[in-house]
């Protein structure tokens, strides 16, 4: 559940989160059919605390402004993102929570497809952003999050899932 009453640190985290996402997603080679974005680790931040999906949503946004597709990513590229987000903070297993982004990349497929000036095949192009996906948030994403899950000065141990 998203707070309702926000102090002063949770608006701080949230805006180090944002940044964090768009700078790691605009200084990284972030945008295209194989995207292999780094800050898509951070996603799943959602699955530990769903007060995360806004600031990750905003980084999404921010980020996609330097897209090749500018506000149309901004729009439909953010979009996608709160759909996995919001999912991924009602999962109850990590690995289950980590496939959301996969999922959603259809939308991204789908804008590529639509605004490329090459024909473009909607299912490789697609696949292509799964395939993206999986690799960064389940084979990479998963184990560094568990990881820093036992670390207790980040207070990643106090969640509601069981990593």
């Amino acid at each position: 559940m998203i707070r309702k009453n926000l102090s002063t640190k949770d608006l701080a985290r949230g805006a180090v989160v944002a940044a964090m996402y768009a700078v790691l997603t605009m200084t990284l080679p972030a945008y295209g059919a194989l995207q292999f974005r780094l800050s898509e680790i951070l996603t799943l931040l959602a699955y530990f605390d769903p007060f995360y999906i806004w600031p990750l949503t905003i980084g999404c946004a921010i980020s996609n402004i330097a897209s090749p597709f500018g506000i149309i990513d901004v729009i439909f590229g953010s979009l996608a993102s709160f759909l996995a987000l919001s999912c991924m903070s009602r999962t109850k297993n990590i690995y289950l929570a980590s496939i959301w982004p996969a999922v959603f990349s259809f939308i991204i497929g789908l804008e590529i497809m639509f605004l490329s000036t090459e024909p473009v095949n909607f299912f490789l192009v697609t696949g292509q952003i799964m395939l993206s996906e999986l690799v960064i948030i389940t084979l990479i994403g998963v184990p560094v999050m568990k990881f820093l899950s036992k670390i207790e000065i980040l207070g990643l141990n106090k969640i509601k899932h069981q990593a």
